[in-house]
């Protein structure tokens, strides 16, 4: 009898055994049917969107142009996702201002540039690009499949970071600030003078002395201060309540950083960007 009983007992927690499984195998099916059917769909949303797109081009339609800034610096962003991702690039910060787009980023090569700088002026509503993007990863730079690294930055780049932080720049935006007021800085210096003081500084602060690049859009008018200030804030944005503090502590720390072309820099500007350019401010940190 005890052997009858095990046996039993054994066949009926084979049996249970065996339902547990039938019944969890239709829970195993229903869950990979509800995740193909996911898959499927998200395709078929995909594929419909591009026969849209598609027609949409054949019957010659174009996007509205007459878009905000906002809506305007979206759609580039979306038309570059694909851009930068065949460049194997990191992603191109891009803003709008009045219908021109200011792009700030790095990219391997001047071709890298000109093809993210052309994909930008195709896109309707664009009417200027000033490009910020620095030609050659440099040290320290990866692409995107290669990870992340980052190095230490250089004494005179700490220096002029903590000018501007000093004159209100918020930490956040010390770099894309600082690199707006040398670059707008440097596209006033004649190309020999331009490469004289560049040559004082470590690459680390060069990048951010590459003046813009324009397409659609001339150059502002730079002989008074209020000028160079606004010509800085088109290319990225600073506080304007900061402006004028931010761009006098950085130039006049350059200033100090190129001693040897400070005299011939001051011969080259106007009187009021000369006085910005010679004048100690009170938030110039101390050597």
């Amino acid at each position: 009898m005890r052997y009858v009983g095990r046996v039993l007992a054994t066949a009926a927690g084979v049996g249970a055994g065996v339902a547990a499984g039938l019944l969890a195998r239709p829970r195993r099916i229903r869950r990979r049917i509800v995740l193909v059917r996911e898959r499927v769909g998200r395709r078929f949303r995909y594929l419909r969107g591009r026969l849209r797109g598609v027609r949409y081009r054949l019957g010659g339609g174009h996007p509205d142009p007459g878009v905000t800034d906002d809506v305007l610096a979206d759609r580039v962003r979306s038309r570059l996702g694909s851009v930068t991702r065949r460049l194997d690039i990191p992603r191109v910060h891009v803003t709008a201002f009045g219908h021109v787009i200011i792009l700030h980023g790095d990219v391997a090569t001047a071709a890298d540039a000109i093809v993210v700088e052309d994909a930008v002026w195709r896109t309707s509503g664009v009417e200027g690009v000033v490009s910020m993007l620095h030609e050659g990863l440099v040290s320290g730079d990866t692409r995107p499949s290669e990870g992340d690294l980052a190095l230490l930055p250089s004494p005179m780049l700490r220096r002029l970071f903590a000018a501007a932080q000093q004159a209100g720049c918020a930490q956040e935006t010390v770099q894309p600030a600082v690199r707006a007021v040398l670059a707008t800085f440097f596209e006033r210096l004649p190309v020999a003078e331009r490469r004289h003081v560049a040559a004082h500084l470590p690459a680390d602060v060069q990048v951010l002395t590459v003046p813009p690049r324009r397409r659609g859009q001339a150059p502002a008018r730079m002989r008074h201060l209020d000028e160079f200030v606004e010509a800085v804030l088109r290319i990225d944005h600073i506080d304007r309540v900061h402006a004028h503090d931010i761009t006098g502590a950085v130039l006049h720390t350059l200033r100090d950083l190129v001693p040897e072309e400070a005299s011939d820099v001051a011969a080259v500007l106007p009187e009021e960007l000369r006085r910005t350019w010679t004048e100690p401010t009170a938030h110039t940190p101390p050597t």
